[in-house]
């Protein structure tokens, strides 16, 4: 997850002007990045502005004011890699800033091709607004910062690119700053900016409110697109049952039917058929469609009749299941078999009447075998469950009767369709044949009915086509219903995972910023640390108790250790790092009695730099403004302006010598 920078365009003022580019991809590449680019040149020739103007695709709001750059410039486009994805970022720059960003997912060369999408520029935390696509190459997308870091209740505001923006780019003016950290300016802005390195390390105190967050809205997605789904579904199941693979195999017999329809076409206009033939070719392709027409009506009816018959059926095992029914509520309400007064005295019995020995205890007769086995009570209990039994066997055969008549009727409404088409082409062709009375010569009515016969195969193939698409946006929305549940799941594993100790990661930072100021060559260094509010310290004082040459040493020592630790440690950080003119009050630029007069120490920043590339740093990137970059760095530098009229490029804006 990253931010890379390969090429910055500027649209020319009229559609044919030439624009004014700067690459910072491989020489002679056509795509890619160079690890270290310098773009280097004397003051006053747009090197800031090619930064300014990184910023501005990026979703900046400061659009440079020069008056060459308004009257030349009617765009910028910023072809960058966000994450692993080719993205082109378009911005007017006409006039005022732009309110709204062109996106394509493709190269500078390929956005022709490319699908373009328009997100807003402001609000800056909008879930569809240019800044949060950027940052979520970086992870860092639908984070809420809080505006206090002491009471619970305070509200809170997105994290932008613009807050990320410090953390990526160096200024000139900060690098001999004061408020480097910007602790010594407005208090939300140091505390913006010690909350982004904090989410950038996921050591932010809010980091599982961050990840709840980031969750509640992948999952509140999922479900719009669910919904979305079930619609496309139902949509799709409703106007298309036959399915895809029925539909797309239509597709491709239509396909072979309309090629074959039109080289007859082609042959019939070149050979103009004789009357005979062309009339014994229309008369046949009339039978044929009536006997077609002729069987889809049969099995429309079969079909029909079997449903009808069906039917009965199930009408009458309903008036079976109801008789059992019937019979099972009589038998619990009257028991025949049950004698409690005697039927000649009108006496109630002392004992109700059973069959003892084979003899009926109330008439005293002989009984058959049968019934002395059987009592009443039992023979009553042996008819209900035989009952029972029958009843869920009707049951059975009902369900299993409803879902076959409902599968034959799925398959009736097929029949029907098709019965309909057979009949059209029937009615289709039975009117080429009576054309054939009126037309001048026959061929032309023949040259009709392939013509109609085309026509109607194409829309034909069209519906198909209609229906594989409606069914290609169901698989499309699964998927993304899939990897917006593979999402959800990832944010549910880091909010169990365990959060990095914070201090662990202050001393990381400070570890690298002592070792990164001992390989500069930072004189008479000791005692140098980062505190818990990341502000540097450099023989055991607070960086502004340095000179001007040393704040600038310190201030490149503090933003190569925050961006060589977030990358080493895979830190949601953009990777990127731009510093505008390193060697200010350094080498040259310093006063000949201070320490920093030393132009070794430039030199050795470069080789640190490359080194750390070569190395751990494979695959970040690190853009620097510099007006004379040493000799040992010339085979970085991706451009270098003149400020001559005579020796080209003048400069940015390369036409406005004047």
């Amino acid at each position: 997850m990253s931010i890379r920078v390969k090429r910055l365009r500027l649209a020319g003022a009229s559609a044919t002007a030439k624009p004014y580019e700067v690459s910072f991809q491989p020489e002679g590449a056509t795509d890619g990045y160079r690890p270290l680019s310098i773009i280097a040149g004397p003051s006053l020739t747009g090197k800031t502005t090619i930064v300014d103007f990184i910023a501005y695709g990026l979703g900046g709001n400061y659009l440079p004011p020069h008056d060459e750059v308004r009257t030349n410039v009617r765009s910028a486009l910023l072809e960058v890699d966000l994450g692993s994805t080719s993205t082109v970022v378009e911005r007017s720059a006409a006039g005022a800033e732009s309110s709204f960003a062109t996106v394509w997912q493709a190269t500078l060369n390929t956005t022709e091709a490319a699908a373009e999408r328009r997100y807003p520029i402001e609000p800056t935390g909008a879930p569809d607004g240019l800044s949060q696509l950027v940052l979520a190459s970086s992870g860092l997308d639908g984070i809420r910062l809080s505006d206090s870091v002491v009471k619970e209740d305070t509200g809170s505001a997105m994290l932008s690119i613009r807050d990320v923006f410090r953390v990526m780019i160096v200024t000139n003016d900060r690098l001999d700053s004061k408020n480097l950290v910007f602790e010594h300016g407005n208090f939300m802005v140091g505390q913006k900016y010690r909350q982004t390195i904090e989410v950038m390390f996921g050591v932010y105190d809010d980091e599982e409110a961050v990840l709840a967050e980031q969750q509640k809205r992948v999952a509140l997605q999922r479900t719009k697109e669910e919904a979305r789904l079930d619609a496309l579904t139902v949509t799709a199941d409703r106007d298309h049952p036959d399915g895809r693979a029925v539909l797309q195999q239509r597709v491709d017999v239509l396909s072979v039917e309309l090629a074959s329809l039109s080289a007859q076409l082609r042959t019939l206009d070149a050979q103009r058929r004789s009357t005979d033939s062309a009339s014994t070719e229309i008369r046949r392709t009339l039978e044929l469609a009536q006997r077609v027409d002729v069987d889809a009506r049969v099995r429309v009816r079969d079909r029909e009749s079997l449903l009808t018959r069906l039917d009965a059926l199930r009408l009458q095992y309903a008036d079976d299941r109801r008789k059992l029914g019937f019979l099972l509520d009589a038998q619990a309400l009257f028991d025949p078999l049950r004698v409690t007064v005697c039927p000649v005295c009108f006496n109630t019995l002392s004992e109700a009447p059973s069959i003892i020995d084979g003899t009926c205890s109330l008439s005293h007769h002989a009984v058959g075998q049968a019934a002395d086995e059987l009592s009443s009570d039992e023979a009553t209990a042996g008819s209900a469950q035989l009952v029972s039994s029958e009843l869920r066997a009707v049951n059975g055969r009902i369900s299993s009767l409803t879902d076959y008549m409902t599968r034959l009727e799925r398959d009736r409404a097929l029949l029907v369709r098709e019965a309909a088409r057979a009949s059209h082409r029937a009615v289709s062709a039975a009117a080429a044949v009576d054309a054939i009375t009126d037309s001048p010569a026959p061929w032309l009515a023949l040259r009709d009915r392939l013509t109609s016969e085309i026509s109607d195969a194409k829309l034909a193939r069209q519906a198909a086509e209609t229906g594989v698409k409606a069914w290609d946006w169901v698989d499309k929305s699964e998927a993304l219903i899939g990897q917006l549940q593979r999402e959800y799941d990832s944010l549910s594993s880091q909010r169990r995972r365990n959060r990095p100790d914070r201090d662990s990661i202050v001393k990381l930072l400070s570890d690298r910023f002592a070792a990164i100021l001992a390989d500069i060559g930072y004189p008479k260094l000791s005692d140098a640390f980062i505190n818990t509010n990341f502000v540097p310290y450099v023989r055991g004082l607070e960086y502004t108790n340095a000179s001007s040459g040393g704040m600038v040493v310190i201030a490149l020592a503090w933003n190569l250790a925050l961006w060589e630790i977030s990358y080493e440690q895979d830190a949601n950080a953009p990777g990127l790092l731009i510093i505008d003119s390193p060697q200010k009050n350094l080498g040259h630029n310093a006063s000949p009695d201070d320490d920093f007069a030393d132009a070794t120490l430039v030199d050795r920043f470069y080789a640190h730099a490359e080194h750390w590339l070569a190395t751990e740093g494979q695959g970040a990137q690190l853009i620097v403004v510099d007006n004379s970059p040493p000799p040992s760095v010339a085979h970085n530098v991706v451009i270098r302006f003149t400020r001559r009229a005579d020796t080209p490029p003048y400069g940015l804006i390369h036409d406005a010598v004047s």
